[in-house]
């Protein structure tokens, strides 16, 4: 097998004030041609760190330390920008996690794919236009002609990652490197560009370097694990070999953590059925324009939410669930208040929540968002954020009586109240997520509405902060919406589930009756396309 990348003893410091943080110590990797390899870790255990560090992406603050990168032979440490352009793009591909912070947000989306088209591929512009459509339907975009006149802030989450996944692959690189791909998307979605990334490996002999915490994804993906702790590898072997007789016990604590479709999880009671529903939606639809901004841009209505009605009752866990853009994320904001409806009725505990005095039920409920990073201001401190919303809403009448009620907040999160003086940079994925729960929970409300909650954690910060949220809604009497693409999670944590497809609601269940035959077709395919991470086999590159 030729290597197409070759790492050796790499590593990656950061100097801190008053510190030099040692983020990868001692790496050695090799990716060879059509071969996946799937570099597995907690966050902050290195893996994001060593890709940047092999495009040469590392922040300021950081430096490689000592070691070996070598790309086809070419050895790119010491390398200045200009010269790691040559391989940016056509050489290696980068997929970003954050799509968000990766897609210009002043330019659309056609214009970016056609842009990097031309740059790499040396074609016209109306054959970049094909192109940008073509790798719009290829990872799964079905309305590719508005997807391709629409700004990055008119897309869901997962179309966005989507598109961020096309960008990287239209140009054709030798090396892929791969990091969370599949974080933002659905089940369904998630096994198609999984697909994707298998069939470059094998057509075009595309060597791709994944990272990732998802064990389904390694299963069905990769030839090869690396497991990652600390900034050391740990464990290396086949696909098979770690997976079922994985050799570090932080492997094994690792897959231990994984949720399992069809089990419940352990902490979860049942919430009894029926009650008063705490928050109940009647016809509730919402319409957005899509095409931006100028007159001579085509316009479209875009009916993101078809007449849904649902109820959520004191006391449980409503679990929503459906492919990426079906609407999911925009009924929760719907439901929170947080975008006006275009029709249908919204009420808390009986009370329109349009009405014009709703602003004395907005502390009752309230909105946990699913990117951390971006749903805090990087300029201000966390204890801040979380005092802001209780002298605004009248849950605290002074300065000192709320940073009273900051410090108790970010305790029952479990972080110390000495974090409040820590800006949101300074904080893992996990205790930016524990911020925002603090920040929501701190005005005592009465339901939270969780948007993806754990869809960008590791397996083991994701059931620290599920077994967070149900010591939560224990001692604090709370009922959650519970938005996700995780079918394993929804089902293991909620107590009925709503599946919505198309910006409809196509039916409503317990739980419990999951593998029920009667379940609708939508809610068959997302139980199909769940990725289990046992009976693994052997995959060789050719």
């Amino acid at each position: 097998m030729t290597a197409v990348l070759t790492v050796r003893d790499l590593g990656v410091d950061f100097a801190l004030p008053g510190a030099v943080v040692h983020a990868v110590r001692g790496a050695d990797l090799d990716v060879g041609r059509g071969e996946v390899l799937a570099l597995v870790g907690e966050s902050g255990s290195g893996k994001s760190v060593t890709a940047a560090a092999v495009l040469g992406l590392l922040p300021r603050t950081a430096r490689i330390a000592r070691g070996s990168i070598r790309f086809e032979g070419t050895e790119l440490v010491g390398l200045k920008d200009r010269q790691l352009n040559t391989f940016r793009g056509a050489g290696i591909g980068m997929i970003f996690q954050n799509p968000v912070t990766s897609l210009d947000p002043s330019f659309t989306i056609g214009s970016q794919l056609a842009d990097t088209a031309r740059l790499h591929l040396r074609v016209s512009r109306a054959e970049a236009r094909d192109v940008a459509h073509t790798w719009l339907d290829r990872v799964g975009i079905r309305d590719a002609d508005r997807v391709l006149r629409a700004y990055p802030h008119e897309l869901s989450g997962g179309m966005r990652q989507r598109v961020m996944i096309a960008l990287a692959g239209l140009s054709g690189p030798r090396l892929l490197i791969a990091d969370e791909p599949t974080t933002a998307l659905d089940a369904a979605v998630q096994k198609q560009i999984l697909d994707l990334v298998l069939d470059l490996a094998g057509e075009t002999k595309t060597a791709v370097l994944l990272i990732t915490h998802d064990f389904g994804v390694v299963s069905h993906t990769s030839c090869r694990v690396a497991v990652m702790r600390e900034g050391v590898i740990v464990e290396t072997g086949s696909t098979a070999q770690v997976l079922n007789a994985p050799q570090h016990p932080y492997t094994r604590t690792l897959i231990d953590a994984v949720p399992e479709i069809g089990r419940r999880y352990p902490r979860a009671d049942r919430a009894s059925s029926g009650g008063k529903p705490v928050l109940e939606l009647r016809a509730v639809s919402k319409e957005f324009v899509a095409g931006g901004f100028g007159t001579g841009r085509h316009r479209s209505v875009v009916r993101a939410v078809d007449d849904v009605s649902l109820s959520v009752h004191r006391g449980e866990i409503f679990g929503l669930i459906g492919e990426s853009g079906s609407g999911k994320s925009t009924l929760a904001r719907l439901a929170g208040g947080l975008i006006p409806r275009t029709a249908g009725t919204v009420a808390f505990d009986g009370a329109d929540i349009g009405d014009s005095g709703a602003r004395d039920l907005r502390r009752r409920f309230q909105y946990v968002f699913q990117d951390a990073a971006t749903a805090l201001n990087p300029r201000i401190t966390a204890g801040e954020q979380i005092a802001r919303p209780l002298r605004r809403l009248g849950k605290a009448a002074s300065r000192k009586e709320a940073t009273a009620q900051v410090h108790r907040a970010l305790e029952l999160v479990g972080l110390h109240p000495g974090h409040a003086d820590r800006y949101p940079r300074e904080f893992s994925g996990g205790q930016r997520q524990r911020v925002g729960i603090a920040r929501a929970i701190a005005l005592e409300p009465e339901l939270l509405i969780l948007d993806e909650p754990t869809s960008a954690l590791d397996v083991s910060t994701q059931a620290a902060i599920l077994d967070l949220l149900l010591d939560l809604k224990a001692e604090l009497d709370l009922t959650y919406l519970f938005i996700g693409h995780n079918l394993a999670i929804i089902a293991s944590l909620c107590d009925r589930i709503g599946v919505m497809r198309g910006g409809s609601l196509v039916e409503t269940f317990p739980a419990g009756d999951l593998f029920a035959p009667e379940r609708h077709p939508d809610t068959r395919a997302l139980l199909d396309a769940v990725l289990p991470i046992a009976s693994t086999r052997d995959r060789e590159a050719s």
